[in-house]
């Protein structure tokens, strides 16, 4: 994961797979997991790795002031957010940068050195995204500016040195943190929330108006035809975005910001309230067991979809049978 952290007596902190039997903190559900237990230090790094992205989610708790070392390994856009306390970082070629809970900041950075301060016998938590060149280059029709940036500074922070998360920036970093659905489904949302945040932070960055967007009668109609492949997944595991954006020919970015635009809600929303509609109509018609209604919309764990149905209507499955 690119990082190494040496304690003041010169002890390497070593991690070892998976998360502490007492671990109670957030979970980054599907990612890689690294731990370190010392008697100065208390650390647990998630990683989740997507295409062309990554999400890092790091907490933990140091007994002394301690400057962990790491490193970008390459080029491409990062965002921090702090979940919990604050941090100090300085990343080579851009500078200090002091965040605290609920800040954020956007920097594009070739592979770089870079540290974090912790103070003492403090528990922090934060966690980072990064986006690569070949995604960032998909927006620059959206976002011209991302031209310039790309080619002309391989060094710069977006949002000067950091500022205030905006509430709609929180809740989809709170919704990845909050992840219910299974593997089947849960890359296909990790791949919707992870862009559906990068358009946050460039909207609050280069300030667009997002009425601006318009859409010739070819895409409006490309829009429609990915809404008829998903209808076609309801009861099984829908394309991925890329996949979906490869079957309908449009860039992913337009496809879901046009698909928001004409049915008012995001790609993997409006196909859960689809799953959960079609669900709920078998309850109500049919005698079928809720274990088989569940597979039936692409739930092989009961649980999580009486967990989702809840979401969606506030009430479980079953007590439409009572």
């Amino acid at each position: 994961m690119n990082i190494e952290i040496t304690l003041q007596n010169n002890a390497v902190v070593e991690f070892l797979p998976g998360l502490p039997p007492d671990y109670k903190g957030p979970i980054l559900r599907g990612a890689t997991v690294v731990a370190a237990k010392m008697n100065l230090a208390e650390l647990v790094l998630q990683q989740l790795t997507g295409d062309n992205y990554f999400i890092r989610l790091s907490t933990g708790r140091f007994l002394e002031r301690i400057f962990a070392k790491g490193w970008t390994a390459q080029y491409g856009l990062y965002t921090n957010f702090i979940l919990k306390n604050d941090a100090r970082k300085e990343i080579k070629n851009i500078g200090r940068i002091h965040l605290r809970k609920d800040q954020y900041v956007t920097y594009l950075t070739n592979a770089s050195n870079c540290s974090v301060q912790f103070e003492r016998d403090e528990t922090f938590g934060f966690i980072d995204f990064f986006y690569s060149p070949k995604l960032l280059e998909e927006l620059i029709p959206f976002y011209p500016e991302l031209k310039a940036l790309l080619h002309k500074s391989p060094q710069t922070i977006l949002n000067g040195k950091g500022g205030w998360a905006i509430p709609s920036m929180k809740e989809i970093t709170n919704q990845i943190l909050d992840c219910t659905y299974n593997e089947a489904t849960r890359q296909f949302y990790y791949d919707l929330k992870i862009r559906e945040l990068l358009y946050q932070i460039l909207e609050t960055s280069f300030k667009r108006d997002t009425q601006s967007y318009s859409f010739k009668p070819f895409e409006v109609a490309r829009i429609h035809e990915a809404r008829a492949i998903l209808e076609q997944h309801i009861d099984k595991k829908p394309p991925s975005i890329r996949s979906l954006s490869k079957q309908v020919a449009l860039n992913e970015f337009k496809l879901k910001t046009g698909f928001r635009k004409y049915f008012h809600c995001g790609i993997f929303e409006w196909l859960i309230e689809q799953k959960m509609q079609h669900a709920k109509a078998l309850i109500l018609n049919s005698n079928k067991p809720i274990k088989e209604i569940a597979s039936l919309v692409g739930y092989p764990r009961t649980t999580n979809f009486i967990t989702a149905f809840r979401r969606q209507f506030g009430f479980t499955p079953g007590s439409l049978r009572r």
